[in-house]
């Protein structure tokens, strides 16, 4: 009587193909769908894009897309930044490929730690038919695609956004030890999945319109839906705002005291924290602009207002006298005001001529990416 033995070495005979058309079969009775992005690669490697006839050209029309590379020459196995070791650009196939998919749902719960709130499972283990996943995907699930799983979506939304689908981002896959069969052959590939971030790798699919529940595009784009960029600037705004009405203006409102002459308190200024360019003690203005009155009498303020910031003169003997600067001039700023002389920098230097150089002026405020110019090292 021959020895008895499901171990075919090695070949895949009958008993794997019966095992393996029964756990299909229990993929797509009891599975859910799963759209799939399939990554394609990096945009550019090492700065560089490479030609492809059917993307349109960005030298004729730069604001159209950016062109991608040719698949021959950068698949999923291309790395965009060596230093970084990121693709920061992706590709994804046009087309959203279904699969059906099994995994385990759990609930969302948070985990009270020293430091804060932890998300205990914000990661997904999926599970799908291996071959089935090869001949309809033409791979295995790698690490950069998207999975989108439409039994995810919330109807129950608070406002007039529409509902999306749940995205999630594979970041390893391996064969799942529960899908070893009694041949010794795996039939199920299980990847790690993590919640898509509205980031950049991400941006050819979050400029996609979202759907509706009967498959129709909308006229709202994924990044809008899934990012809460906007609403970040929009309460930004809404605190600045809110200062300005709190603090109208810089610097301690002082027209109600009394100022000591600064000749009293031995040349001290007291308008450094109390200066609003108002003359003290009640004293009123003769005028302001861009020069002085020739027929300003002895005692009499004046402003000029050519300073930055504006400054408060008053007229001793033969000589106007700067008493106080304005430094509650202009609206409420969340800099101080040598910072934000800084920040809003509007000088401008000329250089003279030298040689064959003409006289060239230019502003002194410049962004850091012109004034250092990033050169290679090798």
């Amino acid at each position: 009587m021959p020895r008895l033995s499901i171990w075919n070495g090695g070949k895949k005979g009958n008993d794997y193909k019966f095992l393996d058309n029964t756990i299909r079969e229990y993929f797509k009775i009891g599975g859910t769908s799963a759209y799939v992005h399939k990554y394609l690669g990096p945009t550019e490697v090492e700065g560089k894009l490479v030609e492809n006839p059917d993307a349109l050209d960005p030298i004729n029309d730069p604001d159209g897309p950016r062109r991608p590379l040719d698949t021959n020459d950068a698949g999923e196995t291309m790395i965009q930044d060596v230093l970084f070791l990121e693709n920061r650009d992706r590709r994804y196939a046009p087309d959203v490929i279904e699969l059906t998919a099994i995994y385990t749902i759990n609930d969302t719960e948070f985990d009270l730690r020293q430091f804060g709130f932890f998300l205990d499972n914000d990661s997904l283990y999926i599970q799908f038919h291996t071959n089935d996943m090869i001949s309809i995907l033409g791979r295995k699930l790698v690490a950069g695609d998207v999975i989108e799983l439409p039994h995810q979506r919330d109807e129950a939304l608070l406002g007039d956004k529409p509902a999306i689908n749940k995205f999630y981002v594979v970041e390893e896959g391996s064969r799942a030890t529960e899908g070893y069969s009694q041949t010794w052959f795996p039939h199920v590939w299980r990847v790690k999945c993590k919640t898509m971030t509205a980031s950049q790798e991400y941006d050819q699919i979050l400029q996609q319109n979202a759907v509706d529940p009967f498959g129709l595009p909308t006229d709202k784009k994924l990044i809008d839906l899934m990012s809460n960029l906007q609403q970040e600037f929009d309460l930004n705004d809404a605190i600045i705002e809110e200062a300005k009405a709190n603090v109208s203006a810089r610097n301690f409102e002082t027209r109600q005291f009394y100022v000591v002459p600064g000749d009293d308190l031995g040349q001290q200024h007291p308008w450094v924290f109390a200066g609003d360019g108002v003359p003290p003690n009640g004293a009123e203005l003769v005028g302001s602009g861009n020069s002085f009155p020739m027929d300003a009498k002895e005692g009499d303020h004046y402003l000029r207002t050519d300073y930055e910031p504006h400054n408060l003169f008053r007229k001793i003997g033969p000589k106007w006298v700067r008493i106080e600067m304005d430094y509650r001039k202009g609206d409420w700023s969340m800099a101080h005001r040598l910072l934000s002389s800084f920040i809003n920098n509007k000088a401008k230097t000329t250089l003279p001529a030298k040689g064959n150089e003409p006289v060239r002026v230019f502003d002194e405020k410049q962004a850091l990416s012109k004034a250092v110019k990033p050169r290679a090292d090798f």
